[in-house]
């Protein structure tokens, strides 16, 4: 019985660490890369409901690299539609491999994942409906080896 009741209360203790992880999670969508292979073309589309415009949010972007990419980086180019229609464009490098070649993020098999902070505390000026278009801004028009990509927006406190 006391197993029983040790191996529940675990249970409670982990399920309430991983909830309490994410609690500041205000929008995170990942779109998976048809058979790992990333076509400069494909651009990948986020709609994100912003509400508040005092809220600040931590802005990131997320990576999934199997061990088959041929580059240390990868470069993004990031479209952004406010709600009223103006748009804004700007460019990111996220480093997946070290100096030595050794692949950053987590996870130990065929694939990693890393999430890249892009802005910290940062603030919507407008409510509304905002729409984020991310394409690689790699010199190759296709890519092998991306298997997911995605935005995240923590609530920053």
């Amino acid at each position: 019985m006391k197993k029983i009741m040790l191996t529940f209360g675990l249970f409670v203790l982990l399920g309430s660490i991983f909830i309490s992880c994410d609690q500041n999670r205000y929008y995170e969508k990942n779109e998976a890369i048809d058979q790992n292979i990333w076509y400069y073309r494909d651009a990948k589309t986020f709609e994100v409901d912003i509400v508040d415009s005092l809220q600040a949010f931590n802005f990131y972007i997320n990576v999934r690299n199997t061990i088959d990419y041929e580059y240390a980086n990868l470069y993004f180019f990031i479209k952004t539609e406010l709600p009223n229609g103006k748009l804004a464009v700007d460019t990111i490098e996220c480093q997946l491999a070290n100096l030595e070649g050794k692949w950053l993020g987590s996870g130990s098999s065929e694939f990693r994942d890393n999430s890249f902070i892009l802005r910290q505390n940062m603030r919507f000026t407008q409510k509304g409906m905002y729409r984020f278009y991310l394409k690689h801004g790699m010199r190759s028009d296709s890519l092998q080896g991306i298997a997911d990509v995605g935005i995240r927006l923590e609530i920053s406190k």
